[in-house]
Order: C-alpha cells, then sequence, then structure tokens
C-alpha cells in the first residue's frame, strides 16, 4: 500500500500555515513544536489553535513564557466550555470548523489523536508524530509529518533511481544498526528473563497508558491488561506471552492492572524487567522471540528490520512489504509449525532509509526551516539533500558515542 502523495503546497508565495495541537503536552510543546513554528513564522503566516492546559495536554503559563518573542504568529487559544472534547473529536463543532476556514490553511501541521475533525479542514492535512523507528538510533525529539497517525511501513511509489539511491546509502547504517539490538544470546536473555526453553516466546510491548496519551482512543483493546487477557485465553500450553511495558507507563503510569492480569494468566505471561536504555529489552525480545504481537506503537520497526514474524493488532494500515499478521489463529499456527512469515528485508532496509532521508524531522537542528518543513509535508526531499542528511545523521551519532 502506498499514500497518494500530497498535493504540493505552493512554495514560491507566503503559505498560511496552522498549527492545530488539541493534545501537544508541554513536553512536546517545549521541547518540539515551538521550534517547528518558529522555523515556519520566519517565511509563512502562521496560525495556532491550542486548548489550556487539560489532563496535561494544551497549553500552561509555563508554555506562555516560549511565545513571547513571536508577535507575528497569530494564536487561538481555544478556552470555551467544551474545550476538553477538542482531545477526543471536535468534528461536530463548526465554530471552530468556521474559524479554521477563515483562515483558510495551505497546510495543516496537526497534534492531534482526533482524526475525524482535521478532516474537515482546508488545504493538506499533516500529523505531528514521533519519528523513531528502531533500530535506527534517533533523539527523542525527533518528529515525522503524516498523512495519518498510525500507518506504518508506507513506501510511496519510487523510480528505479531513487531506490538504488537509497539502498546505496543503507550499506553503511543497516548492519550495525540490526546488529545493536542483539547484547545477549538468545539462551542468555531467556534464562535472564525467566523464560522458559521448551516453549515457544511470543513477545507483547505494551503501549503507553495515562490520562495524557488520548492517542489510546485508537487501541484495539479495552486496555493493556485487557489485551493481555483476551491473548492469553487464546494461547495453547506451548507458548507463553513475553510482555513488556512501555518505558513512560512504569515511569508516570500505573502499572497495578497489567500486573494483576499477568497474575491471573496462570504463567502463560511473564511481565519482563525494564532494560538499561528504554526500550533496550524490547529489541532484545524481538530479536529473540519467536512472534510478536503489537498494536500503534513503534515497536514494529524493530520487527520488520530483524525479520521477526509479525501479527498486527490496528485499524491502521500496515505495508504490504512487512507480512504483517491481522488474524492470531492464523499467527499462532505457523509460528508453531515453523512457516510464520515476516518482512521483505530489502523492502525494510529500504522503507528505513526512506524514512530518514525524506521524513525524519529533529526540531534541534539549527539549520531548520521552513522549505525544510514542507518537504517533509509532502515527503519529497530533493536526492542531492539525501546525502547531507545522511552526513549530519552519521556525525551525530559519532558526537553521541563520544
Amino acid at each position: 500500500m502506498v499514500h497518494a502523495p500530497a498535493p504540493t503546497p505552493p512554495q514560491a508565495q507566503r503559505l498560511r500555515v496552522l498549527f492545530y495541537l488539541p493534545v501537544v503536552t508541554p513536553w512536546w510543546f517545549t521541547h518540539i513544536v515551538i521550534h517547528l513554528i518558529r522555523a515556519m513564522a520566519k517565511e509563512h503566516e502562521v496560525h495556532v489553535l491550542i486548548p489550556p492546559l487539560w489532563k496535561n495536554t494544551g497549553i500552561g503559563a509555563d508554555q506562555t513564557v516560549l511565545i513571547a518573542d513571536l508577535p507575528d504568529v497569530f494564536w487561538h487559544i481555544l478556552d470555551g466550555p467544551d474545550h476538553p472534547q477538542l482531545r477526543i473529536d471536535a468534528s461536530g463543532q463548526e465554530d471552530l470548523i468556521e474559524l479554521v476556514r477563515q483562515i483558510d490553511p495551505h497546510l495543516t501541521l496537526c497534534r492531534s489523536a482526533d482524526i475525524k475533525t482535521p478532516r474537515r479542514f482546508p488545504g493538506t492535512v499533516r500529523f505531528i508524530m514521533e519519528a523513531a523507528a528502531p533500530p535506527l538510533p534517533t533523539a527523542p525529539e525527533c518528529v515525522w509529518l503524516a498523512p495519518t497517525l498510525f500507518d506504518h511501513g508506507i513506501l510511496p511509489d519510487l523510480s528505479p533511481n531513487e531506490a538504488s539511491r537509497i539502498d546505496d546509502l543503507a550499506l553503511p547504517l543497516w548492519p550495525k544498526a540490526k546488529d545493536d539490538c542483539a547484547r545477549q544470546s538468545r539462551h542468555a536473555f531467556l534464562k535472564a528473563n525467566g523464560l522458559p526453553t521448551d516453549q515457544a516466546i511470543i513477545g507483547l510491548p505494551l503501549e503507553y497508558e495515562h490520562e495524557e496519551n488520548f492517542f489510546n482512543a485508537h487501541h484495539s483493546f479495552a486496555s493493556n491488561a485487557d489485551m493481555i487477557a483476551q491473548i492469553t485465553g487464546q494461547l495453547s500450553d506451548d507458548c507463553v506471552l513475553a510482555v513488556t511495558n512501555h518505558p513512560l507507563t512504569s515511569l508516570y503510569g500505573d502499572t497495578a492492572e497489567v500486573e494483576a492480569a499477568i497474575e491471573a494468566s496462570q504463567g502463560k505471561a511473564i511481565l519482563l524487567g525494564e532494560g538499561e536504555e528504554a526500550g533496550s529489552t524490547t529489541a532484545e525480545l524481538a530479536r529473540h522471540c519467536d512472534g510478536m504481537i503489537v498494536g500503534n506503537s513503534k515497536s514494529w520497526s524493530v520487527c520488520a528490520a530483524l525479520g521477526t514474524p509479525m501479527m498486527r493488532y490496528s485499524s491502521f494500515a500496515t505495508g504490504d512489504w512487512v507480512n504483517a499478521y491481522h488474524a492470531l489463529p492464523e499467527f499462532l499456527a505457523d509460528i508453531a509449525s515453523g512457516t510464520a512469515r515476516s518482512a521483505c528485508p530489502k523492502e525494510a532496509r529500504r522503507w528505513f532509509l526512506y524514512h530518514l532521508t525524506n521524513c525524519l524531522i529533529d526540531p534541534t537542528d539549527p539549520s531548520l526551516s521552513a522549505e525544510h518543513l514542507i518537504e517533509a509535508a509532502v515527503q519529497s526531499a530533493p536526492q542531492y539533500r539525501w546525502t547531507q542528511i545522511i552526513e549530519r545523521y552519521q556525525s551525530r551519532l559519532e558526537e553521541a558515542a563520544a
């Protein structure tokens, strides 16, 4: 599956750019979105629609000081009595839709878990999403401008020249990125985590559960605990579910229900401990498990990179090359028979490098410009910039390792 290319905004003129931010957290606003606003406002007319702080989303006093030096940006604080509804579904709020129509943006950049409302906006709409694609290391601030929330592994149609160039750029990066996922042998990993050696290991990385995460509205289950209960109810005795918590849930959330679901599974599910680095246990699990079940989290990309069979619970699209399963009985049967399919290695390498060269945005990059953001929005960075992006990326990896 490919996304149809977006209409290119008219770059020869001054654009109207709208930032629609109903579920931006203070951290995201401070470390990510304010930098995008600054870069875009240097060249174009910028409007920001944002509600007041509620459930750790929106704008509060600590963020308003960051916008004092942006007098040319038009700020619209959506502080009506129904502003909490903006986080869920504001598609019926006609006064909001009319305001956006009056602004008439060429491009809208959203931090929103609500898909229905932005679909009513004029112009090109993109969602500001986390760009992490392990095993490629990226800074936590990196984002990409996605056509929708959680379509994973979608590649556009590339010309033979573009595909060949991306394949060449992957050569110095790809082997090391995959090797960095495994610091232990399978035997050592299973032993360290209390996992059996005589059963199939099915990995399950859980998604972030917290009141600020309105993206959980798109979870295929009522909760992580419900997901564990329903999956373990379908496992045979020759399988065990190896569960990893999302690092942010461990830090800020309540894990009691998950722990209770693990206990209730009577040994069919085992909760793994956290690694030294966020996500490191999940990466190791993806390397050593027989198959992994994912939802909308970024853990899908580790499976794709490593060739780990993957079952995905999601209403969003998955690239055909990923070869993801969408029915648990079929997935478990193929694992049991040793015939489980996995991602195409060549297409995996190509997707990761396309993502790095055409999609990934580092808000802390001092050279970030409105032009770069518009390129990322339409996913059409010119080839001459690909080499520059890779060189800068490699340089930052070396700096981080020094």
